[in-house]
């Protein structure tokens, strides 16, 4: 392999012993790639030349997959990534003016300071609260130019998030709701979170603060929810600054709620006319249950679809069963085609697994597809951000519908939330 003349020692051993681990994994160009960036930082030229060499291709192959994905970089970095979305939802907000006074700020004022790296990139999945930017992997919702020049002027400050519960002191804690999916972080629901803690614990009012995925209103966004024995009751749209006046008003007590003295309050959650019109299906636990809970998506009625399939209830489907119960259900695809999705699945069934001696031809897989690069098409982030459990049930009967033993989900860079989330 030819040598990295632009890189140390250390770093030099370290990126050989990545290609000679990795060098003969099915498919492993890409993954050499990332991990590579890791290391160094960037692919160099040298680099290039020596990751064709090890998978014997030509660098102009490896730059030609290098230079399709945004996310690999052929020079250092600066400190600092700025990125901002170009999709037509954030560019009917006012996207473009944002990126044209970006590009001005930072050719004149900080690139001295505070290098920055611009990039545009096409769809944050942020299309509800544009425009959007993302700025170090944190993203922000609605950003007008002067709060474009609040975020850069505070560069390096990265927001708290807080623990996703705050542990209650006593059993009589009361529940309070906040969301943690990407829109309503970009619109300041870390802030709010960490402020209604900071209000119990100077009121020494016994809470315990539950982040949960959103329930999809963006326009009522930061949505602060309270447990009582009616059901939940919201306010919204909450800012941090109003938290304090909340607690005023004793908004936690299910027996003196705030609904005559805030122009927050909105009643109880279920009879927003907007929910209350809705027969939710995919999004039906969106916003109830712990993204991070399996017991919280089990009582709720998740994993019900897999116990039957695999028979817990005495009711145990063989494949061709579940395949023909998907037929008749009608289900399709809904990335625009409508594919029948028991064609799909009976086609894979139905598939022979090649009998040689590579393990990696003698396999069936689930490629779960959470690309989502059109703008306005953020529902599969949200499912991921809200009920990633239901993603794992559903992808697990497919397997066993198919004969498939192993899953890939695959999933945009610019979806980090529900990454951590997966």
């Amino acid at each position: 392999m030819r040598d990295f003349m632009d890189s140390n020692a250390a770093t030099k051993s370290i990126a050989l012993d990545i290609l000679e681990q990795m060098k003969d994994l099915p498919g492993g160009l890409l993954p050499i790639l990332h991990r590579l960036q890791e290391v160094q930082g960037y692919l160099s030229a040298e680099l290039i030349s020596a990751v064709a060499d090890a998978l014997n291709l030509s660098p102009a192959e490896v730059q030609g997959v290098i230079s399709f994905y945004d996310d690999f970089r052929t020079s250092p970095a600066t400190r600092h990534v700025v990125k901002i979305c170009r999709a037509e939802a954030c560019q009917s907000v006012g996207g473009r003016a944002l990126e044209s006074h970006a590009k001005t700020l930072l050719d004149t004022n900080i690139a001295d300071v505070a290098p920055v790296t611009l990039i545009p990139v096409y769809c944050l999945g942020n299309c509800a609260c544009g425009p959007s930017v993302q700025i170090d992997g944190t993203v922000y919702g609605q950003v007008t130019p002067a709060h474009f020049d609040e975020l850069i002027e505070n560069l390096g400050k990265q927001r708290r998030s807080p623990t996703l519960k705050h542990s209650r002191s006593t059993s009589n804690a009361i529940q309070i709701y906040v969301p943690d999916d990407t829109t309503a972080c970009a619109v300041s629901a870390d802030e709010v979170a960490e402020t209604i803690l900071a209000e119990a614990r100077l009121r020494n009012v016994d809470i315990e603060l539950v982040r949960y995925g959103s329930r999809g209103m963006f326009w009522l966004e930061t949505l602060v929810e309270v447990d009582t024995p009616s059901g939940r009751v919201a306010y919204g749209p909450v800012p941090a600054k109003d938290v304090a006046g909340l607690f005023d008003v004793h908004f936690y007590r299910s027996d003196n709620r705030a609904d005559k003295n805030s122009d927050l309050y909105l009643g109880l959650t279920d009879e927003i006319p907007y929910l209350k019109k809705q027969q939710r299906l995919n999004f039906a636990r969106a916003g109830i249950v712990d993204p991070s809970s399996l017991t919280s998506y089990k009582e709720q009625g998740g994993y019900a679809g897999l116990q039957r399939v695999l028979g817990m209830n005495g009711l145990g489907m063989t494949a061709q069963a579940i395949v023909d119960e998907v037929k008749t259900s009608g289900l399709r695809g809904r990335g625009g085609a409508a594919f029948p999705a028991g064609i799909k699945w009976q086609t894979v069934l139905d598939a022979s697994i090649c009998n040689n001696s590579k393990p990696e031809t003698q396999k069936k897989y689930i490629v779960c597809n959470a690309d989502e690069g059109d703008s306005g098409t953020f529902a599969d982030r949200l499912l991921m951000e809200t009920d990633p459990f239901q993603l794992i049930e559903g992808m697990t009967i497919a397997a066993l519908a198919t004969g498939a033993t192993q899953g890939y989900i695959y999933l945009r860079s610019e979806y980090p939330k529900a990454n951590q989330k997966l």
